[in-house]
């Protein structure tokens, strides 16, 4: 009993200060009183015909359960690396922290970095009495991914996101008017992350830039019509993708004037389902330990289906 007492106070004043720093934070960012990382693009090389175009590139972003760039659990570096193994030339980029503004981990912080370390460090120890504080974590990044749905604060969130995706490409090899396609892959809240920021990365490098959701979260937002398309991947047992029918009335059917309903219509939104798949831990889409008929683990069948859809836009 005690141990829900603290929990549920220590959840009521992160709630309340989280509520209240993160759009202020973004304000602080955009208003440049915080160190802001400048994209510095290199100029556009010579056309040389004998090189290959590097490439196609990938930008996978985590969900809400993320706290840096460099933090990631095995199911989702052997998801990306079944990935890699399927595309030729593949360049998977996973160091964005998209529930930042300035791509700095939970950890890094100055003044809460110590706190989240203790709360990660709770949530990963197996059988700890304090393990349910961790769900503080997945509270904290769901508070960011409301900012970056919301139409007043989303649109320097997520332009501030995208400088941190343009310096990821420039840092992992991409080069500017090289053409060379473009996936920004989001898991769970990542989705909306990446649907929101594929229009600015879109405008920046003017190269075939597509969103593929995991069971994503996501909001109508304006990218839908300048990117090449949206593909929302699926499981038939995952309840939370369909949380986004709900709670965002943009994507309701009678907003049929809304980017959302737009794109779906002109058949830019494409939904495909995978199996009955959960959304996370056992039977969801990265555990490669339950098999369908054909043989292949669910894992294989995310990784197939994803690695399909960067190697069409690549020929594309």
């Amino acid at each position: 009993m005690t141990t829900l007492f603290w929990f549920g106070a220590a959840l009521t004043i992160v709630l309340i200060i989280a509520a209240v720093a993160v759009p202020i934070s973004v304000l602080t960012w955009w208003a440049g009183w915080s160190r802001r990382t400048k994209v510095v693009l290199p100029p556009a090389p010579t056309p040389a015909p004998a090189k290959p175009t590097p490439g196609p590139f990938l930008i996978y972003l985590s969900g809400i359960g993320d706290i840096s760039g460099e933090y990631q659990t095995r199911y989702e570096s052997d998801l990306l690396a079944e990935i890699a193994a399927r595309v030729p030339g593949l360049v998977v980029i996973s160091d964005v922290f998209g529930f930042s503004v300035q791509n700095l981990s939970m950890t890094s912080q100055r003044r809460l970095g110590w706190f989240w370390a203790w709360v990660n460090q709770e949530r990963l120890r197996k059988g700890g009495p304090l393990k349910r504080f961790g769900q503080l974590i997945n509270l904290r990044n769901m508070l960011h991914l409301t900012v970056s749905a919301d139409r007043r604060y989303g649109h320097v969130y997520n332009y501030s996101v995208a400088e941190m995706i343009l310096q990821g490409l420039v840092r992992h090899g991409y080069v500017p008017g090289s053409g060379a396609a473009i996936t920004l892959l989001g898991y769970s809240g990542g989705g909306q992350i990446a649907l929101a920021t594929a229009g600015y990365v879109q405008a920046t490098l003017q190269a075939p830039v597509q969103v593929i959701s995991l069971g994503g979260v996501m909001n109508s937002n304006g990218s839908l019509e300048m990117i090449t398309r949206l593909t929302h991947l699926y499981g038939t047992a995952d309840r939370t993708h369909n949380l986004s029918d709900w709670i965002f009335p943009a994507r309701w059917p009678i907003m049929r004037g809304s980017p959302w309903n737009q794109a779906l219509a002109q058949g830019r939104i494409v939904r495909i389902c995978l199996g009955p798949m959960v959304h996370t831990g056992r039977k969801s889409y990265r555990d490669a330990s339950v098999h369908i008929a054909d043989g292949r683990s669910y894992r294989d069948v995310t990784a197939d289906t994803i690695s399909e859809l960067i190697a069409r836009a690549a020929q594309t």
